[in-house]
């Protein structure tokens, strides 16, 4: 699909992951198409005007950043697939503090 579609069909939202069936153990999540990171796309489907797309390049196994282009080449091919959000970019849950509470006195022993 294309990056438009694929935009479109995730509630004209970016931030969501994609590889390209050319690509070895690469990814990218989709920063923003025609400056948006949200909203209807301007122009009409399937090529939106050839709206200008930016990703965020990732090695898919370990989530290191990838020095790449910020723009896809050809944002229009159909050879992309959205994919899961990978393990290494899901926010991790907040720690909860576990406190005891003080006794006044403090302790007694016998």
């Amino acid at each position: 699909m294309t990056i438009y579609r694929l935009y479109t069909e995730n509630g004209d939202r970016a931030g969501f992951f994609v590889q390209h069936r050319s690509w070895a153990n690469t990814c990218a999540r989709v920063h923003s198409v025609a400056g948006l990171r949200r909203g209807k796309l301007p122009g009409r489907a399937p090529y939106y005007d050839n709206a200008a797309v930016e990703f965020e390049w990732f090695d898919v196994r370990s989530g290191r950043e990838l020095d790449a282009a910020a723009s896809p080449a050809e944002p229009q091919d159909k050879h992309y697939a959205s994919i899961a959000t990978p393990w290494w970019s899901r926010p991790r849950p907040a720690v909860a503090a576990v406190f005891s509470p003080v006794i006044a006195g403090g302790s007694k022993a016998s």
